[in-house]
Formats: C-alpha cells, sequence, structure tokens
C-alpha cells in the first residue's frame, strides 16, 4: 500500500483531520491542473467516477446543458432539471442527470426537426441512451470527448 493511504487510515476517524487533508490535496490538484492539466483532469475523471460512476451528477449536468448553443438561436436548458426529473421517473430512468442532458442535448441539437413533440424527444433520448452497443457512460464519456476538441 502507499504510504499516501496510510494519512487516511491515520485520520479517518477525525472528520477535522480528513477536512483539512482533503484541502491539502485540493490545493495540490489546482497546482496540478496549471502544471499537468491532462494528470488533472485524468484525475478528476477517475474521482467523479468514484462518487458518480461514468454518468454526470446534477451540478455538471446543469453546467453542461448552461454551455449548449441551440439551433433555434436560444443558449442552456429548454427543460429545466426538475421537468425532466419528472419525465424520468415516469420512464423508469434512473439516471437523471444523464437524462436531463440528453433531453435539453437533443432540443438544443434536433430542435428543428422534432419541434415540439416531446413524444419525439422522448423516445429519442431513451433509445440515445439504451444504446446496446454503447458501454455504460456513454452519454458522460462523449460529453467529454467533445470538451476535449
Amino acid at each position: 500500500m502507499h504510504k499516501l493511504k496510510k494519512y487516511w487510515e491515520k485520520v479517518s476517524a477525525d472528520p477535522v483531520k480528513i477536512e483539512e487533508m482533503e484541502e491539502i490535496v485540493c490545493e495540490a490538484l489546482e497546482e496540478v491542473r496549471g502544471r499537468c492539466p491532462r494528470l488533472f483532469w485524468d484525475t478528476a475523471y477517475k474521482l467523479h467516477c468514484v462518487a458518480y460512476g461514468p454518468h454526470f451528477d446534477e451540478h455538471l449536468a446543469k453546467k453542461a446543458v448552461a454551455g449548449m448553443k441551440n439551433v433555434d438561436g436560444t443558449c442552456g436548458e429548454h427543460w429545466t432539471y426538475e421537468q425532466t426529473s419528472q419525465l424520468a421517473d415516469q420512464q423508469g430512468i434512473t439516471q437523471k442527470a444523464d437524462w436531463y442532458y440528453v433531453m435539453n442535448m437533443l432540443y438544443s441539437d434536433y430542435s428543428e426537426i422534432y419541434g415540439s413533440d416531446i413524444n419525439m424527444y422522448i423516445r429519442v433520448a431513451k433509445a440515445y441512451m439504451r444504446d446496446p452497443d454503447a458501454p455504460e457512460g456513454k452519454v458522460f464519456d462523449l460529453w467529454l470527448a467533445q470538451m476535449e476538441t
């Protein structure tokens, strides 16, 4: 086991010390971000996946959607997180942040084709997310790949 892991084990019962160590690590990662961005982003991805799997969390999904330039000339979300979460519940979708992103991505890119037919967006979003050829995390990983270009 790496010696640094032993530090975490040593303070595991002390929330104050855990928070102090987290601050030290976060400060170091910010330094890495400036000097070695690839290592920083690879590490950030791994940490995100430990917490959420290869999926969006609500905060990151909202950030991704906020940056969308829609074909209708608007920017950002067409549907709120709350609206898409209700639809996700109705459709049996458990990855609500991914669903929010996909629904808004489809509107952003294809609203000229699908218009205001919410059922079309739902059908296409379900098909997109349940693609049997795609690995788990398709939605999140494709967004990340897009961000790297």
